[in-house]
């Protein structure tokens, strides 16, 4: 059988576990009208969620944006387009795109290889501000037609780019006056959702209904997660999985990673233990390797050094005797800009009062690797 645990994308269907409550109050607000930003930590299923639960509404149409690692206006207008052809069919896409955002000359190509195709627009025309306006008008028109719940997913990554300011206080001034129409704006870089959303100079400031996604029920995720591994006439006890979300915190896309490398690693017929995780890791190390090396290749001693007393240290505080001796009596301003620059390249975040790693399997091979 094919391994029952899926990670890293979108999931449906019956890989994905059930958060009833929170799919029903997704479809209250968008019933309503209302805009709603969306923050959870990152691989919590943030996107899996709102798509399950716009896709159990009857004539409710999904605009999804996915704005992850955007760095121009041109990017921006290009991932609308996208999301525009995923609201129309391919064949009336050209017709309805041009007529929308004729600006923009979009098109659908085909790679002469594969056969897959892809949109582009006019890179020229979409560098200009004037662009912005247009794809705006673009969402608006295709929420005339009614039952359109606009998404756009890592939101905070508009920042990037240059006069984000000015693009977020122009999307701002034609969101507003779409009452029926509702925008979910999703995020997993907690500071910079805030900003946008909360900041009283941000032109969103207060726009949004705050929504938070968190980890799904220990009782029913372990259930879930059973079943799974049932499926391949694999056992596993509470206790282990249990062992499994302490290890992910939670996380949704985290376990399902680690449940993944379990089952590559167990036969049928067989009980997965605790003893099988470190075996399970040694697989996810490998699929992992070469950017867990990237990582720290960019990392200066001093920077590399903090990083590796959060991973060996816990919640001893950055501060802290303890953490100053591990980090060689380097002084308190040297720790703090190793740790600016480990959340600039998102490797940890601030999480309460301290700090957590962003992939906890970087931070088990940090421990165990090097």
């Amino acid at each position: 059988m094919k391994n029952p645990f899926r990670y890293g994308c979108v999931v449906d269907g019956e890989y994905f576990c059930p958060r009833i409550e929170l799919e029903r109050q997704l479809r209250s607000y968008a019933e309503s009208g209302q805009n709603v930003v969306i923050q959870g930590e990152r691989r919590m299923g943030k996107t899996s969620l709102v798509r399950k639960a716009i896709a159990g509404m009857r004539g409710e149409r999904l605009l999804y944006i996915d704005l992850h690692s955007i760095k121009t206006l041109a990017d921006f207008c290009r991932r609308v387009m996208i999301g525009v052809a995923g609201v129309t069919d391919k064949m009336s896409f050209l017709k309805k795109a041009l007529s929308l955002a004729y600006r923009l000359r979009p098109a659908i190509t085909a790679d002469p290889n594969t056969g897959a195709l892809s949109i582009t627009v006019d890179a020229k025309a979409a560098s200009e501000p004037e662009s912005l306006s247009e794809v705006m008008k673009t969402i608006e028109k295709l929420a005339k037609d009614g039952g359109l719940c606009v998404v756009f997913d890592e939101f905070q990554d508009i920042l990037k780019l240059e006069d984000s300011e000015r693009m977020l206080a122009e999307m701002r001034s034609t969101i507003q006056f779409q009452a029926d129409t509702p925008y979910f704006f999703l995020g997993s870089v907690r500071n910079e959702m805030l900003h946008i959303f909360s900041d009283y100079e941000s032109p969103f400031f207060k726009s949004a209904l705050p929504f938070e996604v968190g980890a799904i029920d220990s009782a029913e995720f372990t259930r879930f997660l059973m079943k799974r591994f049932a499926k391949g006439d694999r056992r596993i006890s509470a206790e282990t999985v249990g062992s499994i979300l302490a290890f992910a915190d939670g996380v949704s896309g985290d376990v399902q990673e680690l449940c993944d490398a379990l089952w590559e690693v167990s036969d049928e017929g067989t009980e997965i233990s605790d003893a099988d995780i470190p075996k399970a890791l040694k697989v996810v190390f490998a699929r992992e390797r070469n950017g867990f090396d990237a990582a720290v290749a960019d990392l200066t001693p001093n920077q590399f050094t903090v990083l590796r007393g959060l991973a060996e240290l816990g919640d001893v505080g950055v501060y802290s005797d303890e953490f100053m001796r591990f980090v060689q009596k380097a002084s308190p301003g040297a720790v703090k800009r190793a740790l600016n620059r480990l959340e600039d390249c998102r490797l940890v975040y601030v999480y309460h009062k301290g700090y957590r790693f962003a992939n906890p399997f970087f931070k088990e091979w940090i421990k165990t690797e090097l």
